[in-house]
């Protein structure tokens, strides 16, 4: 579908397949937005972005009259596929147009499309294409190393790429048309976005945001989601806030990643649920694998601790939810206050292996305990007594 954000400046906006996970790993069952942007000026006219394998926007040029003939230049803010996918289609009918990216994508041009003769931007280089002025700003490693953002110095809008994206198929464009529904969305769906994709590169975020905060920027364009005209601010701040989470401060939020075969570690995971409420501690439970791991990345990284309760299975910890505190590690999740309980039968085992990851991630372990069965009242009272200094962190 083709938007108007200025007079000369349009959005192309594909809506990704629901049924897909993204990048292969990420359900989306209320969809993403893939935006790609055109740029007329009075001399050129500038495409920012395609579109996945199988996609083109010939519609969208042709509703405002134009063919894949009538662009100039092509600007690759970034190669992931969802995003450049089509080129393999577009570079067959267009071989000679001229590429703009970094030089990080300039070898990616070559080694998924063939195409060897890019413009390699050089920091902050401008692009005049008449009475429209493009500025390339690099934007290493949010989230890949290719990345760069293009601002319109004449309007003060910036595409920012995979910055300050989020996934989430909303009507609405810009935030400022967004229905309280799509607010409410956009809550969860930013924050998911950001810990499946974004997290460990929170460093850099806070890098492109310094780099952003010295522009004068009047609407943020990102590659996924809503555009902000009306609180650019707002997302901003968002996003900062996200990345601080990496080294903390963070919510005073437990999640609690819980596993349980037959009933036995779910039943105390439960009374554990009602002891926080009790105390008034917000809790958020994601239960592996069905959940699904990236709902338990959206909570755990904002929350200050991470309880891991996980049955033994094979004098180890239950497949799935060592597979959960590996991909939280990948994502750079660490430094929690954190504690494992889970029942086995006639072994144990698993507390150990979480200690083993928890050292890996840093973690500050209250406890690790294995009970057999049901557990003992002793067992339990171990239990209690750690989940309460688990509480006691984030009041």
């Amino acid at each position: 579908m083709k938007y108007s954000i200025t007079k000369n400046i349009s959005l192309f906006r594909y809506q990704y397949d629901k049924k897909k996970l993204f990048e292969g790993a990420w359900p989306i069952k209320d969809g993403v937005s893939v935006n790609a942007y055109l740029v007329q000026g009075n001399e050129k006219t500038a495409l920012i972005d395609y579109v996945e394998e199988g996609a083109s926007f010939d519609e969208e040029l042709k509703d405002l009259g134009l063919t894949v003939e009538d662009i100039d230049i092509l600007v690759l803010n970034h190669m992931e596929p969802d995003h450049t996918g089509g080129l393999r289609d577009f570079f067959k009918r267009r071989p000679d147009i001229p590429v703009y990216c970094t030089k990080v994508a300039s070898t990616e041009l070559i080694s998924l499309y063939d195409k060897k003769d890019a413009h390699v931007i050089k920091p902050m280089e401008e692009l005049d294409l008449g009475g429209t002025t493009l500025t390339f700003v690099p934007l290493p490693n949010v989230h890949w190393p290719d990345t760069m953002g293009t601002y319109v110095k004449e309007e003060g809008i910036l595409f920012s790429c995979d910055a300050f994206g989020a996934f989430g198929e909303t009507k609405s464009v810009f935030d400022d048309e967004m229905t309280d529904d799509e607010r409410k969305l956009l809550e969860t769906e930013t924050e998911r976005y950001y810990a499946n994709i974004v997290a460990p590169f929170s460093n850099f975020v806070l890098k492109a945001i310094d780099a952003a905060s010295a522009l004068e920027l009047k609407m943020i364009c990102p590659s996924h989601g809503i555009l902000w005209r009306k609180d650019v601010k707002f997302i901003v701040d968002w996003y900062k806030r996200l990345a601080t989470y990496f080294a903390g401060p963070r919510e005073k939020e437990i999640t609690m990643l819980l596993s349980s075969m037959y009933g036995n570690t779910k039943a105390l995971a439960d009374e554990l649920v009602k002891k926080a409420e009790e105390a008034g501690a917000k809790m958020h439970v994601v239960r592996i694998p069905d959940d699904g791991v990236s709902f338990l990345l959206e909570k755990a990284w904002r929350s200050e601790a991470l309880v891991v309760a996980a049955p033994t299975y094979e004098k180890a910890m239950f497949p799935e939810a060592v597979y959960a505190m590996d991909l939280l590690a990948r994502k750079g999740l660490k430094g929690r206050k954190s504690m494992f309980f889970g029942s086995s039968l006639w072994s144990g085992g698993a507390a150990n292996e979480y200690k083993a990851l928890a050292e890996k991630m840093a973690l500050d372990v209250v406890d690790a305990i294995d009970y057999r069965g049901v557990g003992t009242e002793a067992d339990r009272a171990k239990v209690f007594a750690a989940f309460d200094q688990i509480i006691a962190a984030v009041k």
